[in-house]
């Protein structure tokens, strides 16, 4: 069956269907053991043994045959003498006294008529007997549950409501899960592909299937390559032009050395410098940046994560040192060191970049606080400055590649390239981890890095 639609509609038709004639059936089935018992029993030899017994013993001689009625009757005979009153004194059902009002009423108005053709014969809907006293009784026979309803006693009934219900539910579960398993594959797809995986592909699974969600999920697939080598051309061509440019930066520095030689130590060959500088920097991060947006060779390792950071923040300090930096204290003190398994290189990277932004947005005398913790799966570093901080809207969005806040957009002073998180970000994936950004205690930024142990 290729619809989807198709096999949704004939599911809860048959369903439906299957309901309805279960009840026909036994609503009919029902109506015809009732009349059936009726019918056999009020026209058989129990009447005329009813009134054998009657003629030949009277009223005592009626009693005794109702009372050695077999017990396994199908149906209970009752007896009404003139008095409206079973012979035995046994409760007469309300529907049984009724059908005695309407028949003793209908026998009156018959009566009463002054003149009846000779051809009609009254309808007798009831059977009745006259005793020798010229008593008369009146037979009615009520089906017991039993005469219609072996199949349908309570417990019975019980059985096949359960069995109603379980077939419905297994039919509804099945219909449900065959809908929501897809939908549920394509939410996992969509969100590995939001989050940078676009060699995520779901044909595997639902891809031979010949309804709708088969064709949504070749054209998913079809998709996904277009993002994945659109994504691939852009970083090739970041690649490519970040290499292309390298080398003429590379000249002009020669001939800005050669341009200091000649003509002194301008004032305009040091800003030429410190452009150059800029430039070789943004540089250096675009190509960061594309190296861990391809998927190379490298194996992942045991990475000791107190030795790493505790490297990372003895390289930041120095750095920090040679720019003039050297009022903003980096504090690491490390309490345990977990090992995970990843890249060494892409978890510097990350730790490095998160570590310069901490520094420079952290106020004269402010203090950068590393904190290495460790649980049983996961290990997690946690960084925090004294900064101003960033608005929360913009807490989801500064490991956007290229991406500065607006304080720091605004400061024609910044250094930043709004690469150094995104990088960070990157790296943190490649390595299966997580990073976020929230607001420290003091007041500043707060970067927290989870990695499974």
């Amino acid at each position: 069956m290729r619809s989807l639609l198709v096999r949704i509609f004939l599911s809860f038709w048959l369903i439906i269907a299957i309901t309805i004639g279960f009840a026909a059936l036994g609503g009919y089935y029902y109506s015809e053991r009732i009349r059936q018992a009726i019918d056999d029993y009020e026209i058989s030899d129990t009447v005329i043994a009813a009134s054998t017994a009657l003629d030949t013993e009277g009223r005592p001689g009626l009693e005794l045959w109702l009372k050695d009625l077999p017990a396994q009757y199908p149906v209970t005979v009752f007896v009404i003498d003139q008095a409206g009153i079973d012979i035995l004194r046994r409760h007469v059902p309300p529907r049984v006294a009724r059908m005695l009002r309407r028949f003793a009423q209908h026998r009156n108005s018959s009566t009463g008529h002054r003149r009846e053709p000779r051809n009609l014969r009254p309808a007798r809907p009831l059977t009745q007997l006259v005793g020798p006293d010229e008593e008369v009784y009146t037979l009615f026979v009520v089906p017991k549950r039993s005469a219609y309803g072996e199949w349908l006693n309570e417990q019975t009934k019980s059985l096949m409501l359960l069995l109603a219900i379980l077939v419905s539910a297994s039919v509804s579960y099945a219909l449900a899960r065959a809908i929501t398993r897809p939908v549920h594959r394509f939410r996992q797809a969509t969100v590995s592909i939001a989050e940078g995986d676009l060699e995520t592909r779901v044909a595997d699974s639902m891809g031979r299937r010949r309804d709708e969600i088969g064709l949504l999920a070749r054209d998913f697939d079809s998709m996904a390559d277009k993002l994945q080598h659109a994504s691939e051309q852009q970083i090739e061509l970041s690649r490519n032009i970040s290499h292309e440019l390298r080398s003429p930066l590379a000249r002009l520095r020669v001939a800005l050395e050669l341009a200091r030689r000649q003509a002194g130590n301008l004032t305009e060959f040091t800003r030429i410098e410190t452009e150059a500088q800029r430039l070789d920097s943004l540089i250096g991060q675009i190509l960061s940046y594309s190296r861990l947006e391809t998927r190379d060779h490298e194996a992942a390792e045991p990475v000791n994560l107190a030795e790493l950071v505790q490297d990372v923040v003895e390289n930041v300090r120095f750095e920090c040192r040679s720019d003039g930096i050297d009022d903003v204290t980096v504090q690491f003190d490390p309490t345990c060191e977990p090992i995970v398994r990843g890249f060494a290189g892409a978890l510097g990277s990350a730790m490095e970049n998160v570590l310069r932004n901490a520094v420079y947005h952290s106020p004269s005398g402010g203090t950068v606080t590393v904190q290495l913790d460790q649980s049983a799966d996961q290990a997690s570093i946690t960084v925090e400055d004294q900064g101003n901080g960033i608005p929360d809207d913009e807490l989801d969005i500064i490991f956007a590649p290229f991406y500065r806040t607006r304080d720091a957009a605004t400061k024609a002073s910044s250094q930043g390239t709004g690469l150094g998180l995104a990088i960070a970000k990157r790296a943190i994936l490649k390595n299966k981890g997580t990073i976020k950004a929230s607001h420290a205690s003091k007041g500043g930024l707060r970067i927290e890095i989870r990695l499974p142990i």
